[in-house]
């Protein structure tokens, strides 16, 4: 088990590049047990909003502030949704996103990122593993999207880079 990797989880999401994606997963599969979190892994290879939404709505991820006749709106839910990443100290996993939307992953990466960033210390936080063939580009474009803080002194990169660790499989070694 890769225990520093493992340790990285508690402070940073974790984006798992390289290899395949079968040795991918086995790596989180690894992860996930050997950790103390609640776990949400969504389905492997989403390529919509849709996919995610109807995977938030099964597995209640959302916590609704008022009632209604009938169900809430994709807006709603993705509403509520956010809510629930930033009073959840569970573990989320999206595998082999690479396919995913580009502008919901984009969003859905940074509602993630911004609870890491803007955490205090010691606060239990939302934990994320995403996975896909490599990094093309990712943590480039979640620079570019990303609204820092007021007063923020690190660069946009080193924002992204405290929030999300690339864990590259072809020169990770298995003592990290």
């Amino acid at each position: 088990m890769p225990d520093k990797t493992k340790d990285r989880l508690n402070k940073k999401h974790l984006l798992i590049v390289g290899k395949s994606a079968m040795e991918r997963r086995n790596f989180i599969t690894e992860l996930i047990n050997n950790s103390n979190f609640d776990t949400f892994r969504f389905p492997t290879g989403m390529k919509t909003i849709d996919e995610y939404l109807d995977y938030v709505r099964k597995n209640n991820l959302y916590a609704p502030w008022y009632s209604k006749k009938g169900k809430f709106n994709d807006d709603q839910v993705l509403d509520f949704h956010w809510d629930w990443i930033s009073e959840n100290n569970a573990l989320v996993v999206m595998e082999e996103i690479q396919e995913l939307e580009e502008t919901w992953k984009i969003d859905l990466l940074e509602s993630y990122m911004d609870e890491v960033v803007n955490r205090k210390k010691g606060q239990k936080i939302i934990h994320l593993i995403i996975s896909q063939e490599n990094e093309d580009g990712l943590m480039d474009k979640l620079c570019e999207m990303i609204r820092p803080r007021e007063n923020e002194k690190r660069t946009l990169r080193q924002v992204v880079e405290g929030s999300i660790e690339v864990v590259d499989m072809d020169i990770l070694s298995y003592d990290e």
